[in-house]
């Protein structure tokens, strides 16, 4: 005990000037930017709030589904922790903004190190990582977030904020199904991703010594600690009455445990959906992809995306989808689900087009309507419908998996396609 008190203040002492800060992207305010934890009692969350917080050094610029360095200056790591990285439309956050979580990072964020490196503020031997704007996301301008919780030290949170344009994905073949452009999405987008957790400054207080596991660190969680640092599966993330932020201690258990000491992996909690493999067949030259469903924090949205660099997965005994309880009829109306896979036993209602609403059962359920859009069973309730992608249709009913082919060329469609060869042929 007294060597572990011992080492706390030779950190707390040594760290002084040489605390974290973001280095890429380029915060706020880089050039005034103190690398001091937030206060206490909250007076500068977020995102350190002084005069000239949000004066814009540097523009930076992501697009949709491409890795983005994140880097840090300085050299009181405090033994390493946990960080998240966030977004949020406001390009001057307040207590009332609402973050939208992107990537976790459970232990060893800044450094996976036992107490603090060499080299003063200045120094840049941190651990480097990355983050993606996920598909879902609508383009245009935000205010991103790093936060941080130190495993060793006094009960702190670090949180630096910058200007970021998000742009369109490079890669056509990256695209998957999105909800409708309009002014209001990016709000109903925002209910896929989880709140921020704040702790240390509202009241609720991580435990020392450990790796902070989020309550709820999204399906983009990165393992870069010690394993037996990392705080025990289903404990509190922290302690006490949040006086503010209590969305993001409260969205659920904690993740999935790390399988190694490092590495990607989906860390849902027990209120979130787990990722979900779905079995595609894509016209070519798109090639079979796993599609994964965001979890939703409230009755609500979810986009699927395409993980990087994920391989197509296969089911070994494929189920078809279940078709709805008056699946031969064109309107398909259904109030009970689908047998053998739904027990759906709550006041769900159905429009001419098969979509449900209200509450379902079970979790994660899918339903295709007609074969052009479909839905999730999310958090106990019906999301809203979304179609399918051009050229692809789904397998109409319900089932544990999203069922889809390439949807069959019609004549006109044809003679469509020949017209655009011809024109362009024709201009080149």
């Amino acid at each position: 005990m007294l060597s572990k008190v011992f080492t706390a203040a030779l950190i707390g002492a040594s760290a002084v000037q040489a605390h974290m800060v973001i280095s890429q992207p380029v915060p706020y305010s880089q050039s005034s930017l103190n690398n001091s934890p937030l206060e206490a009692d909250g007076s500068d969350f977020p995102c350190k709030l002084r005069g000239d917080t949000y004066t814009v050094t540097t523009e930076n610029t992501a697009a949709i589904g491409e890795a983005m360095p994140l880097t840090f200056t300085g050299s009181a790591t405090h033994g390493g922790g946990s960080c998240q990285v966030a977004i949020t439309k406001d390009r001057k956050p307040t207590k009332d903004t609402k973050w939208m979580v992107i990537k976790s990072i459970e232990g060893g964020c800044p450094a996976n190190v036992d107490g603090n490196m060499a080299g003063g503020p200045s120094a840049t031997g941190a651990s480097k990582f990355t983050y993606k704007i996920p598909q879902g996301v609508e383009e245009g301008q935000y205010t991103l977030a790093w936060t941080w919780f130190n495993r060793i030290g006094n009960r702190e949170m670090y949180m630096n904020c910058a200007p970021l344009t998000v742009t369109g994905s490079k890669s056509k073949r990256d695209e998957v199904p999105e909800l409708p452009q309009n002014k209001s999405s990016i709000d109903k987008r925002a209910t896929s991703f989880p709140p921020l957790f704040v702790a240390n400054v509202n009241g609720c207080l991580t435990k020392e010594g450990v790796d902070v596991r989020f309550p709820n660190p999204g399906d983009n969680v990165e393992y870069a600690g010690t394993a037996s640092n990392l705080q025990a599966e289903g404990s509190q993330a922290c302690t006490g009455t949040a006086t503010f932020g209590a969305d993001g201690i409260s969205a659920g258990a904690s993740g999935s445990s790390p399988s190694g000491a490092s590495g990607s992996g989906s860390g849902s909690g027990s209120s979130a959906t787990a990722g979900v493999s779905v079995s595609v067949g894509l016209p070519k030259p798109v090639a079979s992809s796993t599609l994964v469903a965001q979890p939703s924090q409230s009755a609500g949205i979810f986009v699927p995306t395409q993980e990087s660099g994920a391989k197509p997965t296969a089911t070994a005994n494929p189920q078809p989808a279940q078709p709805s309880a008056s699946a031969g009829s064109s309107s398909g109306s259904s109030s009970s689900g689908s047998s053998g896979s739904s027990d759906s036993s709550s006041s769900n209602s159905s429009s001419s087009s098969g979509a449900q609403s209200g509450a379902c059962s079970p979790e994660g359920l899918w339903n295709c309507i007609g074969g052009t859009s479909f839905q999730r069973c999310a958090n106990g309730q019906w999301s809203a419908a979304q179609q399918m992608a051009t050229g692809v249709e789904c397998t109409a009913g319900q089932g544990q998996q999203l069922n889809m082919k390439a949807a069959a060329v019609k004549p006109r469609m044809l003679h469509e396609m020949r017209h655009r060869k011809r024109a362009i042929a024709h201009h080149a």
